[in-house]
């Protein structure tokens, strides 16, 4: 019987060929992702070119009104000077105080908030009839602000840091509660029916599947709480009234005299804070799930 030689001229042509085929596919993915990477960061520099131009808007536009007499400096200080006041607290210790106590609230208020909220939405998820039981009470406490339950807070632990993590915690428990049932809910049931055939038992499945295919989905509650986190923490500290933090600072500001410059002057620093916290979390999502994006599923 006549067996082919493996080195034949055939034999070699077509390893050549599906080799050539590889090697195409390999170069057409690679050039897939820089471009999809240039594009991304085409976009991201676009962003920012935009956002820097409408700054520069709003701050122009203060300066006019300033020049023109048409707002009382006490109510509306010129830009050039509540850049300036910015300037001088950000080079003041006891302002950077502020910041990280204000920091250390909203970081607090996350690590209370996140495991809790990551346990309730995994079992919510993996069992349906507990989230149909509890959909009702979901759907109540969801909408109300965490403002809102600030006075039954002074009431219960009293004034001070632990009021404000605890609101805070309230507010950020929400997103990724939902956001992590919704990444259960989309995992891929033939992914779990394989892991069975493989003999995976329940945990195992939860572990090696489960949690795996819904991590995109708790990143980008996770992302969005932290955002939030600070928003509230700020709006928490001016409300409850505490000794420390940007809020607190706000509030001092705004009395004794009313130093508009430096209420202005705070509330961009808490404006640039949202933004670099909300910038380091969404890259952090992007390096850690880089298909998530393009899925079209954040």
């Amino acid at each position: 019987m006549f067996t082919r030689n493996p080195t034949s001229p055939g034999t070699v042509g077509q390893r050549a060929r599906t080799e050539a085929g590889e090697g195409g596919t390999g170069t057409a993915r690679s050039i897939a992702a820089a471009s999809a990477a240039s594009a991304a960061s085409a976009a991201a520099r676009s962003a920012f070119v935009r956002g820097l131009v409408g700054l520069l808007a709003i701050c122009l536009a203060d300066q006019l009104v300033s020049w023109c007499g048409l707002v009382e400096p006490r109510y509306l200080p010129p830009a050039t000077t509540i850049v300036a006041r910015l300037g001088e607290l950000l080079t003041a210790s006891p302002f950077l105080s502020d910041i990280g106590y204000t920091l250390a609230s909203a970081g607090l208020a996350m690590l209370v908030a996140a495991p809790m909220a990551v346990v309730c939405g995994l079992l919510l998820g993996l069992f349906p009839m507990a989230l149909r039981a509890t959909r009702v009470v979901i759907d109540v406490l969801r909408p109300l602000p965490a403002v809102a339950i600030i006075p039954l807070l002074t009431l219960t632990v009293g004034l001070g840091q632990t009021s404000v993590v605890l609101a805070v915690a309230v507010a950020v428990f929400w997103p990724i509660l939902l956001n992590t049932v919704h990444g259960v809910q989309d995992v891929d049931g033939v992914a779990l029916q394989t892991a069975g055939l493989f003999g995976a038992k329940w945990p195992r499945r939860v572990c090696t599947v489960v949690i795996p295919s819904a991590a995109p989905a708790i990143g980008s509650g996770v992302r969005i709480a932290v955002s939030l986190a600070l928003v509230v923490t700020v709006a928490a500290e001016l409300i409850i009234g505490t000794t420390q933090g940007i809020g607190a600072f706000i509030l001092d500001s705004s009395r004794g005299g009313f130093h508009a410059d430096l209420v202005y002057a705070s509330v961009a620093v808490a404006g640039l804070l949202g933004l670099a916290v909300n910038s380091a979390a969404t890259a952090i999502e992007r390096r850690a799930f880089p298909w998530h994006g393009r899925e079209g599923t954040s």
